[in-house]
C-alpha cells in the first residue's frame, strides 16, 4: 500500500483541526502566565482564549495548562507541545516575510555572462537605482560562465539574464539552441576579434602585407579556460582555431587562470585572442590587432527565459549593456 504524504494525512478524516490562532493563544498564555493578560495583548476576550485552548486540549487529548486561582502554569506535556508550537509559528512568520509581504521581502537578481566586463560595469552604473528603488534587501549574483553554461542558467531559471557571444558566421547556432531551450534572444551588437600581444612583439615590428592572423602560427597561442577567448566557445577548440587561422598554431597553452595567461603573454612572444578591444591592466603593455574577414566578427546577444515575467532590473540592465556597446 503506498504511503500517504504529510499533506494527505492532514486532509484525512480524524486529522486535527488545529489552527494558527489556537497556537498563538497557547504561546501567548504561556508567556503571560495568565489567560486574562494574554487576551488583552491579543485584543480578544478572555472567554475566547480559554474556550479555544480547551477545545485544542480536548482534540489532542493532552493538558497544556494547569489552571488555578493564581493563574496558569505549563504542564510537562504542555512544554513539549510549546516547543513545536513556537517552531510552527516561527516558520509561518518566515514564510509571510518571504512571500506575503512582497514589497519588503528579499529580492534576487542573477546574471550570467561570458565576459566579466558585462557583469561589473552595468551593476556599478545601476547602483543608485538599485539602492533607491527597493523597499527590502536585494541579493545580486553575477556569474562568469561558458557559452553553454550561460544558456543553461537562463533555461533552468538560475539566472534572470544571460549575455553570450559567438562568431557571426555561427549565428544559426544560437537560433537552434534557444529554440530547443525555450529561450528568447536579442542582438546587442557586434565586435571584432583581436589578437593581443606584448607591445614590442616581433610580429608588430615587421612590415608585412600578409594578414597578421596568417603570421601567428609560429607563436604560442594561450587559452585561458573559461575566459573570453576561444578555449570554451565550442565543443572542440580546433574548430574555432582553424577558422581564425590559415593553419592552427604550432603550440597551444591552456591555463585556468587569466592572470597567469596575461603574465605569459607579457613575458614572451605568446598571444591570446580577445573578443573586444583589449582593456589591459596598467602594469601590462599590450597591443591588440583586429582580425579581418567574416569569421573575425562576433555577435553579442542577451538571453531571457521565454514566457517568464522579467525581473524589474532586467530592462535597465539591458539598457546599460546597449549604452556600453556603443563604446566597444
Amino acid at each position: 500500500m503506498p504511503r500517504l504524504s504529510r499533506g494527505a494525512l492532514l486532509c484525512t478524516e480524524g486529522g486535527s483541526n488545529m489552527t494558527f490562532q489556537q497556537l498563538s493563544f497557547v504561546v501567548e498564555v504561556a508567556n503571560c502566565e495568565s489567560i486574562n493578560k494574554a487576551a488583552e495583548r491579543l485584543y480578544t476576550s478572555q472567554s475566547n482564549v480559554s474556550n479555544s485552548i480547551k477545545a485544542l486540549e480536548e482534540e489532542l487529548g493532552i493538558q497544556i495548562f494547569l489552571r488555578t486561582k493564581k493563574g496558569v502554569s505549563v504542564t510537562e506535556e504542555g512544554r513539549e507541545f510549546l516547543s513545536y508550537a513556537n517552531e510552527i509559528i516561527d516558520k509561518k512568520i518566515f514564510v509571510e516575510d518571504l512571500y506575503a509581504k512582497s514589497h519588503f521581502r528579499k529580492q534576487y537578481f542573477s546574471v550570467s555572462s561570458m565576459r566579466s566586463f558585462f557583469l561589473s560595469t552595468p551593476i556599478t552604473r545601476l547602483w543608485p537605482q538599485i539602492s533607491d528603488g527597493h523597499g527590502g534587501s536585494i541579493y545580486i549574483r553575477l556569474k562568469k560562465q561558458s557559452f553553454y553554461d550561460v544558456l543553461d542558467d537562463v533555461q533552468h531559471c538560475r539566472s534572470d539574464l544571460g549575455i553570450v557571444f559567438l562568431m557571426k558566421s555561427h549565428s544559426n547556432r544560437i537560433t537552434r539552441l534557444c529554440s530547443v531551450k525555450d529561450l528568447d534572444y536579442h542582438l546587442l551588437g557586434e565586435s571584432h576579434i583581436s589578437i593581443v600581444t606584448r607591445a614590442d612583439h616581433p610580429i608588430l615590428q615587421a612590415q608585412e602585407t600578409v594578414p597578421v592572423e596568417d603570421r601567428m602560427t609560429d607563436y604560442p597561442y594561450v587559452i585561458a579556460e573559461n575566459h573570453e577567448n576561444f578555449g570554451r566557445f565550442y565543443d572542440d577548440d580546433s574548430e574555432s582555431i582553424s577558422q581564425l587561422f590559415q593553419s592552427p598554431p604550432k603550440c597551444i597553452i591552456s591555463i585556468n587562470d587569466s592572470t597567469a595567461s596575461q603574465d605569459i603573454v607579457a613575458q614572451s612572444d605568446a598571444f591570446f585572442i580577445s573578443s573586444t578591444r583589449w582593456q589591459h591592466p596598467q602594469h601590462y603593455h599590450f597591443s591588440s590587432v583586429p582580425l579581418k574577414g567574416e569569421d573575425s566578427i562576433l555577435a553579442h546577444y542577451y538571453v531571457t527565459k521565454k514566457g517568464q515575467t522579467p525581473h524589474p532590473l532586467t530592462a535597465p540592465y539591458v539598457e546599460e549593456l546597449k549604452k556600453m556597446f556603443h563604446g566597444l
